[in-house]
C-alpha cells in the first residue's frame, strides 16, 4: 500500500511538471527554429534534473513512510537508479540552452556560455552547484566508491545541500516555474522535501538524543579487534527498537565524530543498548578508546531485516564475521523453543564471538572455518544437507556484502522463495 502510494504521488508530480512545462514552452516547440526547440528541452531536463533531487531527499530523510517499506538496500539501488538519470539531465540542461540560445543569438558556444555566467541573473551560483553535483556524482562511481573511506564519502556528500540552496533562486528566477500556480506548485514540493529531511535526519535525532541522553555505560572487548559498546540513558525502557535493526551513531569525543551505521547486537531489554563493533581500519580502530560517559548521537533504528519480515514460523539464520551481531539479537527475540538453526562463519576460530550467549540460548549451530577448510564455505547444498526442510523457513542472511549476494543467489537457484530469503547488505 505505501509502494503503491509513494508512486502515485511521485507520478502525479511528473504529469504535474510537464503540464507546467508544456503551458508555457510549447510555443518554442511549435517553432521553426531549432535553437527555441533545443531551449524548450533544456528547460524540461532542467525541471527533471531538479525533481529528482528532491526525490533523492525523500530516499535519504530516513523518513519512516518510505524507510520501513523499502529499507536499506532498495532505498540504495533506487538512489543510485535515480542518480543515474539525474546525471542525463543535469548535464543536458545547460548543454541544451547553450546549443539553444547561441543558435537564436548567432554566437559561439563558449561565448553564450560566458554570457550565461556574467548577465543571466542567478546562473553562476546554479554553475557552482551543478559542479559540486558532478563531483559528487563522480566520487558515487562504484569503482571509485570502493576505494575511498566511508567517512571520506560521507564528508563529500554534504555540500549537495549547499547547492540545493544556491541552485533555487536559479529555478524561480526564469521559466516555467517562475510564475503563478507552477511556482507555488514549485516551492511547495522544495518545502516539503527540504522539511521532511531536516525533521528526519536532524530534528528526530535531536530530538531522541534530548529525550534520552545517551552516553557510553561500558566498552567490552568480546576478541581480537571487535568490541561492545554499552550504551545507556534517561529512560532508555521507552526507547524501543526491533531486533535485526541498526542505527547511525556519532560517538561525541574528540576524534570520533564520524557517521557510522551499526546493528543492535542484543535484543531489546530495557536496561542498555548494545552495539558491537569491529576494527576494519578505519574510525572503527579507536573504538576501544572510547571513555565511559561520552554522549552518544544516535539516528535510528532503522532497517527491516526483522521478523516483521517474515513468512513462516521457522527460521534459519546466516552470520558471516561481525554479520553474526544483528542475527543474535533477532535469535535472542525468539519465544523460547522457536524451531531455528544458525550457520555461522568466520575466517578463523578465533574469530568466533558470543559463544557463551549462543550456546546459553540453546539454539542448534553449525560453525564453519574458512580459512581452515575452504570447502567449508557456506552454499545452498551444504544447507540443505543439514537443513533438508529449508524450503519451509525463513532465511535471515547477514556478512560480507559479496557473501550475502553469492547465497542469495545461490539459494533462489535451489527453489528456495525469493520471498524467505531477508538480508541487508549495509553497503554504501
Amino acid at each position: 500500500m505505501r509502494k503503491t502510494l509513494w508512486n502515485i504521488i511521485v507520478s502525479v508530480n511528473f504529469v504535474l511538471i510537464f503540464f507546467f512545462w508544456f503551458s508555457n514552452s510549447s510555443y518554442l516547440i511549435k517553432s521553426q527554429d531549432v535553437g527555441d526547440i533545443f531551449i524548450a528541452f533544456g528547460r524540461i531536463t532542467g525541471l527533471l534534473s531538479a525533481y529528482l533531487i528532491l526525490i533523492q531527499l525523500f530516499l535519504v530523510s530516513r523518513f519512516s513512510f518510505i524507510e520501513k517499506e523499502y529499507g536499506f538496500d532498495n532505498l540504495n539501488k533506487l538512489h543510485r537508479w535515480i542518480g543515474h538519470f539525474l546525471g542525463i539531465f543535469i548535464i543536458s540542461h545547460p548543454l541544451f540552452l547553450t546549443i539553444g540560445y547561441a543558435s537564436i543569438n548567432n554566437v559561439s558556444y563558449f561565448h553564450q556560455f560566458i554570457s550565461f555566467q556574467t548577465s543571466w541573473e542567478d546562473v553562476l551560483p546554479a554553475t557552482i552547484a551543478f559542479l559540486i553535483i558532478i563531483a559528487t556524482a563522480i566520487i558515487s562511481i562504484k569503482k571509485i566508491r570502493e576505494k575511498i573511506p566511508y567517512e571520506f564519502w560521507y564528508f563529500s556528500h554534504l555540500p549537495i545541500y549547499i547547492a540545493i540552496a544556491i541552485a533555487f533562486g536559479h529555478q524561480t528566477s526564469s521559466g516555467d516555474v517562475s510564475t503563478g500556480v507552477a511556482m507555488k506548485y514549485w516551492f511547495l514540493i522544495n518545502i516539503l522535501s527540504v522539511g521532511t529531511l531536516i525533521a528526519y535526519r536532524f530534528l528526530k535525532p535531536l530530538y531522541i538524543f534530548s529525550r534520552h541522553g545517551f552516553v557510553v555505560e561500558k566498552i567490552i572487548k568480546e576478541n581480537e579487534g571487535v568490541y561492545s559498546v554499552y550504551i545507556t540513558g534517561k529512560n532508555i525502557s521507552e526507547y524501543k527498537f526491533q531486533s535485526g535493526q541498526y542505527a547511525n551513531l556519532i560517538f561525541l569525543q574528540k576524534g570520533m565524530w564520524f557517521h557510522h551505521p551499526f546493528s543492535y547486537s542484543d535484543s531489546f531489554n530495557g536496561k542498555n543498548l548494545r552495539f558491537t563493533i569491529k576494527s576494519f581500519g578505519d574510525f572503527t580502530s579507536k573504538i576501544a578508546n572510547l571513555l565511559p560517559g561520552t554522549r552518544v548521537w544516535i539516528d535510528g533504528p532503522l532497517g527491516i531485516f526483522t521478523l516483521g519480515k517474515s513468512v513462516k514460523n521457522k527460521y534459519v539464520f546466516v552470520a558471516g564475521g561481525i554479520g553474526i551481531t544483528p542475527v543474535l539479537s533477532i535469535i535472542k527475540s525468539l519465544p523460547k523453543g522457536t524451531d531455528s538453526i544458525l550457520f555461522y562463519s568466520n575466517k578463523k576460530e578465533q574469530g568466533i564471538i558470543f559463544k557463551n550467549e549462543l550456546k546459553e540460548n540453546g539454539i542448534k549451530t553449525y560453525l564453519f572455518n574458512t580459512e581452515k577448510d575452504q570447502d567449508r564455505r557456506i552454499d545452498a547444498n551444504k544447507m540443505l544437507e543439514l537443513c533438508p526442510d529449508l524450503s519451509d523457513r525463513d532465511i535471515y542472511i547477514c556478512g560480507p556484502t559479496k557473501m550475502i549476494s553469492f547465497l542469495a543467489e545461490n539459494l533462489i537457484k535451489n527453489n528456495i522463495p525469493d520471498r524467505q530469503i531477508h538480508f541487508e547488505k549495509f553497503s554504501y
